[in-house]
């Protein structure tokens, strides 16, 4: 008889009613992979993005949620190719280690693992992402290439655990690309929400001095992680900014606010952007650009040292992740639905 277990399964683009709460069949490890029982996995961006079918289009974040409707031209997914489905969401996979393949250090067994959702390739092109081309761990088992299971010693819970996967290994990879040292002003845009949150407390690491912009009400927060300014996002930010030497700034949101990032670094600075919430399509200045010598720089891939310099702050004590709210997996539409609002701060987590 087939084992079946709960999922919430991704059936096509569209809205919320295409996450689907159900029982399919627990998943079967092969050679070179292992079973995790799922602790917690948490929300992101991408998730949604996947869902709306948002990476193809040419709209904003918040306006695209508004279309509900399943479209099946939107078919892109953040590599530029397809998705199929069903498909099991869910990147940041914090759990036990229950059951392991052909080939796979039985030492493991029983292990509290933390998972880096990025299976590589010898080609970048080649690089998928649990979740999206791979299932992940909306759902109580998930199976996983060995190589991208790590064994965690941390005083962390599982739901503290699982907003590092993908929001920190972003934060950190942006910071890795973009060289940031003691030396850098950095400006943080979307500091209030996960990935930009955990650029603060890794900036602190690198006693680097942090400017954090985030929304309205949420200053004292960002204020409490270790940023160093603060200032919200409205009709005076371009004033505030002018008396700072920003170096690096570390976009997530895109938009409107693409420009003020952009003009707002000095001579030789660098842009990294992770995202585009507020909408993809910018316009830039070239001359900002060339008669600046600025260096702009996109990060989505990241090395295997990307992470594993994470799991170091850890282990360390170094982090300590911001959790706005806990869901079980069967509200996993609420869920999503409270993550689009962005009226918080930190990660929101699906426990199982």
């Amino acid at each position: 008889m087939t084992e079946l277990m709960n999922a919430v399964v991704l059936t096509g683009h569209g809205g919320p009613e295409k996450l689907v709460f159900t029982q399919v069949p627990k998943p079967k490890v092969q050679k070179g992979q292992v079973l995790i029982k799922v602790g917690a996995c948490s929300i992101n961006n991408a998730d949604l993005n996947i869902r709306t079918g948002w990476y193809a289009a040419e709209s904003g974040f918040q306006e695209i949620l508004q279309d509900t409707k399943s479209n099946d031209d939107k078919t892109a997914t953040w590599n530029q190719a397809g998705i199929k489905f069903p498909r099991i969401q869910g990147s940041d996979i914090v759990g036990e280690v229950v059951e392991i393949g052909e080939d796979v250090n039985p030492e493991i067994l029983n292990q509290r693992v933390i998972v880096d959702p990025w299976i590589r390739a010898e080609k970048l092109a080649d690089y998928q992402y649990i979740g999206s081309e791979f299932d992940g761990g909306f759902a109580e088992y998930a199976v996983v290439p060995t190589t991208n299971i790590y064994p965690i010693n941390s005083s962390l819970s599982d739901v503290e655990l699982s907003t590092l996967p993908c929001s920190y290994a972003t934060a950190e990879n942006m910071l890795t690309k973009g060289r940031v040292s003691a030396e850098d002003t950095v400006l943080i845009m979307g500091a209030s929400g996960g990935v930009g949150s955990a650029a603060i407390q890794l900036l602190k690491i690198r006693g680097a001095t942090t400017i954090a912009i985030v929304g309205a009400n949420k200053e004292h927060l960002a204020k409490e992680l270790g940023a160093d300014r603060v200032y919200c996002r409205d009709e005076q930010l371009a004033a505030n900014l002018e008396n700072h030497k920003v170096t690096v700034s570390l976009d997530t949101v895109g938009g409107e606010y693409f420009n003020l990032m952009f003009k707002s670094l000095c001579i030789g600075g660098r842009y990294v952007s992770c995202g585009a919430i507020g909408g993809p399509m910018v316009s830039l200045d070239l001359r900002d650009l060339i008669y600046k010598d600025t260096k702009m720089l996109g990060a989505t891939r990241l090395a295997p040292e990307v992470f594993e310099n994470l799991l170091q702050y850890v282990e360390k004590g170094l982090l300590k992740p911001p959790v706005a709210k806990v869901f079980p997996l069967s509200e996993i539409r609420e869920a999503q639905n409270f993550f689009q609002s962005k009226y918080f701060f930190g990660k929101v987590v699906i426990t199982l």
